[in-house]
């Protein structure tokens, strides 16, 4: 059995070299750690998902994703890829003057009716921003990255967040997979999930690895962006959800720490000489592991790949191609 790497949230955001050290080689290595020391953001997150989710599911359909320009919304997924059912949100913002296809990704949500419930939602994408901030910061300095390349969290930050029913096993005896294998696309994703169980990540030997459902813990992921940037040094953990429960839905939060819309994110660092990638089933990624090594591309607007993969529905490089 592989363990993931743990990394101290209290530690490192006082700048101890130990826990700065634990995350670059959890970020190189695995790209998923645990994050200890953020209990506050898993307490508060799993909490308004479960109100969410104990609304009453007409309510929950009436805000359904397709009445969103912005894509902001209710969804279910039951085809073979996806076993679930999630809604999204982001800072609330008035819609944007369109100059570019990807404004039209910024704007409000749609909002469930209880008030709380909506004030909860705003504080948990506000902490987990705080957070993010600090393990940004910590991997620039800690790769000698130009100060500020991807350190910070701008005011106009697209930071999303999801809350994700992941649907009891059918009792037809085929199991469904609540997601496919994939890699964000975000800088990073914070993650927080309930006890149920059935996340894995794949480490850049190409191991399984089970992450388990550890109370008060936040699981991270690196994304696509960071691994973009960094020549592939910091590696996008491939993950998948299998709910492996017959009776219970599993509840799972992620929190997605993105640029601005606006942002160009360029390379920082130089190209590493050799890296190894894992040798495995096809992974759904929007950048294709050869453009992290093409030193003929330089940089990526973030706004215009998020529009494509929205707005433009190509939302992998190899199954959309």
């Amino acid at each position: 059995m592989v363990d993931l790497p743990l990394v101290d949230f209290g530690a490192l955001a006082a700048g101890d070299p130990q826990a700065r050290r634990a995350l670059l080689d959890a970020s190189r290595d695995v790209g998923t750690f645990l994050l200890t020391g953020a209990a506050d953001l898993h307490r508060k997150a799993l909490a308004s998902a479960h109100r969410f989710f104990a609304l009453d599911p007409a309510i929950q359909h009436d805000l359904d994703i397709a009445r969103s320009p912005h894509f902001r919304g209710f969804s279910v997924m039951h085809n073979k890829r996806d076993w679930r059912e999630q809604i999204h949100f982001g800072h609330e913002r008035p819609a944007r003057t369109i100059r570019h296809p990807w404004d039209r990704l910024d704007g409000p949500n749609q909002w469930p009716p209880e008030a709380a419930l909506r004030a909860g939602i705003q504080a948990v994408i506000m902490d987990a921003e705080s957070i993010g901030q600090v393990l940004l910061g910590a991997l620039v300095e800690e790769i000698g990255a130009v100060p500020g390349a991807f350190g910070a969290v701008p005011d106009d930050a697209y930071t999303l967040m999801k809350f994700i029913r992941y649907h009891v096993q059918p009792g037809d005896g085929v199991a469904r997979r609540g997601v496919a294998q994939h890699c964000d696309f975000s800088w990073l994703t914070l993650l927080v999930q309930d006890s149920v169980g059935g996340l894995q990540v794949m480490d850049r030997r190409g191991r399984w690895i089970d992450v388990p459902p550890t109370p008060e813990t936040v699981v991270v992921n690196i994304g696509e962006l960071l691994q973009f940037a960094t020549w592939g040094d910091l590696f996008a953990a491939p993950h998948r959800v299998v709910n492996p429960s017959r009776s219970r839905d599993r509840l799972s939060v992620p929190m997605f720490i993105n640029p601005s819309l606006a942002q160009t994110v360029h390379r920082h660092g130089p190209r590493p000489a050799a890296l190894s990638w894992p040798d495995s089933a096809h992974v759904h990624r929007v950048l294709p592991l050869s453009m992290i090594v093409d030193a003929g591309v330089e940089h990526v607007h973030f706004g215009a790949a998020e529009w494509r993969r929205k707005g433009e529905n190509i939302w992998c490089a190899e199954c959309c191609a």
